[in-house]
């Protein structure tokens, strides 16, 4: 079991915020986000409340997963009514782009839904697969395999990030918010520097 921490150890006051409602609620509205037309994944939320709480950062997961399947359905019946308009827009979230959806609608046609779980850190947007399962997938379909897939991408995360925590529990408090924090920031800005570098394989 992970220690709880007492409140005035986990200054300063922002992440006091964050790891109570602030990044609860935060989780939902960026999982509805990122599963239309933002670009920033909300695993960069959840995994800075898991690096010092991990329970509370597995429920903003599943809040993630919960905004997610809201915004799957958004996508799903935009692309449902009006297929080249949702395409569109997708293409046109940054770091998308067109050539990214025909490389996912190949692996769709040669996998099948399999496709949707062959990667989870591949790099391919869940608004992607979204705008591209009515053709494949009726929604109950969809919805129940996106539960599935968001899931795993996120539990890929969220895993590592509660087992970094839990190596670091009996280190002094200070020290230990500071090298979380520093060690948060590093790896996402390295992660979305690689991605948004073309260099991370989709």
């Amino acid at each position: 079991m992970v220690n709880r921490m007492p409140r005035e150890s986990l200054s300063p006051r922002w992440l006091v915020a964050w790891l109570g409602r602030t990044g609860t609620g935060a989780a939902l509205v960026w999982g509805f986000a990122e599963g239309t037309l933002f670009f920033v994944v909300p695993d960069v939320g959840f995994t800075l409340t898991t690096a010092f709480r991990p329970s509370r950062g597995l429920a903003q997961l599943a809040l993630a997963v919960a905004g997610a399947l809201v915004a799957g359905s958004v996508m799903y019946a935009w692309a449902r009514s009006n297929p080249r308009e949702a395409r569109a827009a997708v293409a046109a979230v940054p770091f998308v782009g067109e050539s990214m959806i025909e490389a996912t609608d190949r692996r769709l046609d040669s996998r099948g839904v399999r496709a949707m779980f062959d990667s989870p850190l591949g790099g391919v947007p869940y608004k992607v697969y979204a705008v591209l399962a009515p053709e494949r997938l009726s929604y109950a379909e969809f919805l129940l395999l996106s539960v599935l897939a968001r899931a795993e991408r996120m539990l890929v995360t969220w895993i590592p990030t509660a087992l970094i925590a839990r190596w670091f529990r009996r280190m002094e408090e200070g020290r230990k918010r500071r090298i979380l924090l520093i060690a948060h920031a590093a790896i996402w800005i390295v992660v979305y520097a690689l991605y948004w570098g073309k260099l991370w394989p989709a």
